[in-house]
């Protein structure tokens, strides 16, 4: 069975766009959204000031930016959307509930206030007694003598380990430096 031309063209050019690699002279205006995702160039697109797909919306207005970086949603991370959405929405370095400013958000903390003072509540990436503290920053886990993976005691902090995993080992760890249990690095 053979195609029409008109269909065999179209359905050629539909996927030539799809793929971002067209060989066609021209792609049609309605297909170039479609390539709007693809690569570097998709930044660069979606900051030109231009309408690239003649849809009478340009850049950021454009649906079709949506997901590009330059466009996405940037402001403080301090409520419980910017908190989950794994970007760094105030540029500065720290995402989601890695973000001080997140702490005190649903996103980052047990949805019922329990103690953080067992390994399983101290390794969870939550703050489950709901201080503004994740589990080896919390005091609670490094003063646990349960909690092995935390420092802040005299054992943990002259074991030669980085018990928390901060790239830090013992008294050049603020968890031991800085703590007024530990008497070691005093």
């Amino acid at each position: 069975m053979t195609r029409p031309v008109g269909v065999a063209l179209l359905l050629a050019a539909i996927a030539a766009a799809a793929t971002c690699d067209s060989t066609l002279s021209t792609t049609p205006a309605w297909l170039a959204s479609e390539c709007l995702d693809c690569g570097e160039a998709a930044q660069a697109r979606c900051l030109d000031a231009t309408d690239n797909d003649e849809d009478g919306l340009t850049d950021c207005d454009d649906p079709d930016c949506a997901t590009a970086y330059a466009c996405m949603a940037r402001g403080p991370e301090n409520v419980a959307e910017r908190c989950a959405d794994g970007l760094d929405n105030d540029d500065n370095g720290f995402t989601d509930c890695g973000d001080f400013g997140c702490r005190a958000t649903s996103a980052c903390r047990t949805p019922t206030k329990v103690a953080e003072d067992t390994p399983a509540a101290c390794a969870d990436g939550l703050d489950d007694d709901w201080d503004g503290f994740i589990d080896c920053e919390d005091s609670d886990c490094a003063l646990a003598p349960t909690v092995a993976s935390c420092e802040g005691s005299d054992a943990r902090c002259d074991d030669g380990i980085d018990n928390d995993g901060n790239g830090f080992t013992d008294c050049d760890d603020f968890g031991c430096s800085k703590s007024k249990a530990v008497t070691v690095c005093r």
